[in-house]
């Protein structure tokens, strides 16, 4: 697996592939320095764009010596490029929707490196059918080759712990991405300081960390919501998975979404969603049945619907209940692990 060692859906995938049995290695850049429990990590210098044709050499050195059944790309920019130096294995590709989104903007070096690793792969994959038709929009010849495999989540046994807090006088907000433009974390102060006037029992927690949060803890100290909102950063997996489940409602007003696992997260806890209509998200969040979808860059809306959902606990638990179900019947865990072994044994029929 060539991928970004420190990502949780990297983590997630390699520790579901070895639990099954699988002698899986991952090669990744060094940027997070993390090491992957269980899982042969294997972490190259460098972690800039350049460090990628740097490391092509390192790559095929790896590979000769690892002489792998399967080549698996997580993201189709540079570890795409690496995926493609290796020919005696068959290649899978993973997009993850920015490396497409650059690629349709023509970015400078980025379509090539894609197109390359497009072509290049047996198969390819990607977590939301609004990714298969952007990436089939970059290249067209990948539309009978590529499948639909959500990056699933594991499902838990959700509590009834809400419905016997109502009487805390607190609601639980969370915000779980990074703290970029695309994700509207301004976006998100603004609607919750709106969303205060109106109701005092509003509590926010923001966990992503990113470039932006000097100017997000500066915002939030102008609007006045310094006492209510805590802005946290990054946080572990196991926190980040704490603090999703305690809350009574997320907040995802992207505007820009190729899937969304967070929103998935909160809905395995039971959690209704807040989601922009943009990208995967509708394939998550039904609207009005495990949450609430409102358009991308509209304040009022998105304080509308913190509204409606504070005040309406019924509703709250009714949909947190049905995104529960839906969590399990379609974004498994196991089940999308199924279907990734399943294309494996697929690539490898000659």
């Amino acid at each position: 697996m060539l991928a970004q060692a420190g990502s949780v859906h990297t983590i997630r995938w390699s520790q579901g592939l070895a639990k099954r049995g699988h002698r899986l290695w991952i090669i990744s850049n060094n940027r997070l320095k993390v090491q992957i429990p269980g899982v042969e990590t294997i972490l190259l210098p460098g972690c800039s764009p350049a460090s990628y044709f740097f490391n092509i050499p390192r790559v095929r050195k790896l590979l000769r010596r690892i002489r792998p059944d399967i080549v698996h790309s997580h993201y189709a920019t540079g570890y795409g490029l690496w995926g493609t130096v290796w020919k005696e294995a068959p290649l899978i590709v993973t997009v993850w929707g920015t490396d497409i989104e650059d690629a349709l903007s023509k970015k400078l070096m980025i379509a090539p490196i894609v197109r390359r690793a497009l072509v290049s792969a047996r198969f390819v994959t990607s977590a939301s059918r609004f990714l298969i038709e952007r990436t089939i929009a970059f290249e067209n010849s990948v539309s009978d080759k590529i499948h639909l495999i959500p990056f699933g989540v594991p499902i838990p046994e959700i509590s009834s712990g809400k419905a016997a807090r109502e009487n805390e006088g607190v609601i639980r907000i969370i915000f779980a991405k990074g703290f970029r433009h695309a994700y509207a974390p301004d976006l998100v102060l603004k609607a919750f300081a709106s969303a205060c006037e109106e109701d005092n029992r509003l509590r926010l927690t923001m966990i992503g960390g990113g470039p932006d949060q000097k100017r997000l803890e500066k915002l939030a100290s102008e609007l006045k919501v310094s006492d209510r909102a805590t802005i946290r950063g990054w946080q572990s997996m196991d926190e980040t998975a704490r603090l999703i489940e305690d809350a009574d409602i997320m907040v995802m007003p992207s505007r820009r979404e190729s899937f969304g696992v967070a929103a998935l997260e909160a809905i395995s806890y039971g959690v209704p969603v807040i989601a922009s209509r943009v990208g995967g998200l509708p394939e998550i969040i039904r609207h009005g049945v495990n949450g609430i979808l409102v358009p991308s860059d509209d304040i009022k809306a998105l304080t509308a619907a913190i509204l409606r959902l504070a005040a309406d606990p019924e509703l709250r638990l009714r949909m947190g209940k049905t995104g529960h179900m839906i969590a399990a019947e379609e974004f498994d865990f196991e089940d999308c692990l199924d279907r990734m072994e399943e294309l494996y044994e697929k690539a490898l029929v000659r």
